[in-house]
């Protein structure tokens, strides 16, 4: 491993559940000497990817922010799909999400929220556990053989928060299977308790890869005031116009 990579490593420490970092602490877990890891900190801070905090404690640095921005300013599922999903949003009332599987990672791209009413336990950036909450369900459901076998074996099952954790290969296979075979997923309580989910993939390839999901999301008394096939139907309508913009986009820019 080079160099560049054991510093770029430093990053991948820090998680939710772990903001801030020690130099004492990053030494312990990458086993290397103090030395090192300062110099290691001491590069990241003069790129912006940390920052220190508190007393000799460093988090994120404001770099991150930069780079997430201009993420979103080429993320071809937003571009496709921005004015999409704040029509859907704008139309039943809810909240709508594009979510990502990404290196083992769910994690929400977008949010846009018409009445900002909500807190919502993940959000924007926040990886979401893997098949819990609707739009982690479509896009573990979408996954293909022994991926995800390996991501039931190596995730699911051992997630004592998952009621698939305590149930056979087999049992989570025919649930992944009738998620595909509906084209959608419903979940209440999942995430937030309170809040109702139905979310569907947004497919390329005419159907073969699964890039993203799209979500709508509210409370479970506000299902009961909609007709929830008309807001099925509205989130598969999103989901096929965006992938439908994100080819006319790949065909423009291989012309």
């Amino acid at each position: 491993m080079s160099s560049l990579s054991k510093t770029l490593g430093v990053l991948d420490l820090f998680g939710p559940q772990q903001l801030q970092l020690d130099p004492e602490t990053i030494a312990e877990r990458m086993g290397l000497s103090r030395a090192t890891v300062y110099r290691y900190v001491k590069d990241l801070c003069e790129a912006g990817l940390l920052s220190r905090v508190g007393a000799g404690s460093y988090a994120l640095g404001p770099r991150i922010i930069e780079l997430d921005w201009m993420m979103r300013q080429y993320d071809p599922i937003l571009i496709a799909g921005r004015e999409p999903m704040q029509r859907l949003a704008e139309e039943t009332g809810l909240a709508v999400f594009a979510s990502v599987f990404y290196d083992g990672h769910i994690i929400n791209t977008y949010i846009t929220d018409p009445n900002e009413q909500y807190h919502f336990s993940f959000g924007r950036g926040h990886p979401l556990p893997p098949f819990r909450g609707a739009q982690s369900k479509v896009l573990v459901a979408y996954q293909k053989g022994r991926r995800l076998l390996k991501l039931f074996e190596e995730q699911i099952s051992k997630d004592p928060n998952n009621p698939y954790s305590s149930r056979s290969w087999s049992e989570f296979a025919r649930a992944a299977k009738k998620i595909r075979k509906d084209g959608y997923c419903i979940t209440h309580d999942e995430l937030n308790l309170g809040l109702t989910g139905i979310a569907a993939p947004i497919m390329l390839m005419e159907g073969k890869e699964v890039v993203g999901s799209v979500s709508a999301v509210g409370t479970t008394d506000t299902f009961k005031l909609l007709r929830q096939e008309r807001v099925i139907d509205l989130v598969i309508q999103t989901t096929r116009l965006i992938a439908t913009n994100m080819q006319a986009q790949h065909s423009t820019s291989d012309a």
